[in-house]
């Protein structure tokens, strides 16, 4: 299956690229072309510009017809590296008889192209533009070539060994490029990999707690124990579904944590309050799955005191300056001269909005002897793709 790029497969993408880079390159032949001719004729004051461009037209074309064999033998061998030092030689030699080919092309196009041109388009029109058009004709072709050879081969293995470094350093980039995409993809992979296992860590331990509480209902409400069931099926087919997704709109973890109140105000009856003071702007920012529940749970947990002493849980939410800030506050017994221990769900909360959100996240645990727990979040305020998820409609047992 190939990969496409707006209609394009990837293949067809490189393809495009190198006609490009192709297409770059001969227009920078033709402009240097006029660059040289320009030099020339501040030098060479009887002879047409016209003429001394098209003469001077295949050297650079010609770098550009040999450019192929040079990056072959630059891939083949490499300047970098252990053998750095004997492909240097090798490319010595190999260089003296790719600059022979390239002048032989050079000679070989001027006489069988350009200087019938230039001599039947009537370019070369004086005796002096004439004679420079015929200059080397009585020569042959490999006789000439020697010759040019002999002059301008210095130059020219400059340009070779230009040739190659610049195909090394576009290589290396190339190399560097996919070994960075490489590891990107690597720290995503293990950054997925250590969510999933957080998550996979929160749903057991969430599962055990509240199986608990059904279990100390049937001794006391068998009715009460299977609504409670039934709000359980609901919470698992919550945790179950997208399990993917790491991150859910702000009302949907709402309505998740709506289910898992109501099966511990089965347990705690009249004891347990949850108010909410949530921001309608904060309902559509995306926050991690089941972020509130393990908070909520620690409060509970933590908080409830003995006797007929009534738990008020308060959760705020809002929006500002681009955060999201998330508060739990309870009334609980708090510590109880206890030291401040982070419990599986808290430490998973914290280590999962890391794990998101890196340095652009917040969580403090504030806690005193008797005054209970407060929890607050903050995370980047970012909005949930519309359409936004409507309430599902809960099944009673």
């Amino acid at each position: 299956m190939h990969q496409t790029v707006k209609g394009y497969t990837l293949s067809d993408t490189m393809m495009i690229s190198r006609r490009r880079a192709w297409a770059l390159a001969i227009v920078a032949a033709i402009l240097y072309t006029a660059a040289q001719t320009i030099q020339l004729a501040l030098h060479i004051k009887d002879i047409p510009v016209a003429e001394l461009y098209l003469f001077e037209l295949p050297v650079w074309l010609s770098i550009l017809a040999v450019s192929p064999i040079v990056f072959w033998l630059a891939r083949r061998f490499p300047l970098f590296g252990p053998k750095a030092w004997r492909n240097f030689l090798a490319h010595l030699a190999l260089a003296n008889a790719v600059l022979f080919i390239q002048f032989m092309i050079i000679e070989a196009s001027r006489r069988v192209v350009i200087m019938p041109v230039v001599i039947r388009s009537g370019i070369a029109s004086t005796d002096a533009a004439l004679k420079y058009a015929r200059l080397d004709a009585d020569t042959s072709l490999l006789a000439q070539t020697w010759i040019v050879w002999r002059i301008y081969v210095v130059f020219f293995l400059f340009v070779y060994f230009a040739a190659v470094v610049l195909y090394h350093s576009f290589r290396y980039r190339r190399e560097l490029n996919a070994t960075e995409l490489h590891t990107r993809e690597l720290q995503t992979l293990l950054a997925k990999s250590q969510l999933d296992s957080l998550r996979l860590q929160l749903q057991p331990h969430f599962l055990f707690n509240t199986l608990n509480t059904v279990s100390s209902l049937m001794s006391r409400d068998v009715p009460l124990a299977r609504r409670t069931l039934a709000r359980l099926s609901d919470l698992l087919r919550e945790t179950l579904r997208d399990t993917a997704t790491h991150e859910v709109a702000l009302s949907s973890e709402l309505e998740f944590l709506d289910v898992y109140i109501d099966i511990q105000t089965a347990r705690f009856g009249s004891r347990l309050i949850v108010e909410k003071r949530i921001q309608p702007a904060a309902l559509r920012i995306l926050v991690p799955r089941m972020l509130l529940q393990p908070v909520v749970e620690n409060s509970i947990h933590h908080g409830m005191r003995d006797g007929d002493a009534t738990l008020v849980i308060c959760i705020d939410a809002s929006v500002d300056a681009g955060s999201l800030e998330l508060k739990v506050v309870d009334n609980g017994a708090g510590l109880r001269n206890r030291k401040l221990v982070e419990n599986v769900g808290l430490g998973n909360t914290r280590e999962r909005l890391e794990r998101l959100y890196g340095i652009d996240q917040q969580m403090t645990v504030d806690a005193t002897a008797s005054q209970g727990f407060t929890v607050t979040m903050r995370i980047p305020a970012r909005l949930a793709p519309q359409p936004i998820e409507e309430p599902r409609e809960r099944e009673i047992a």
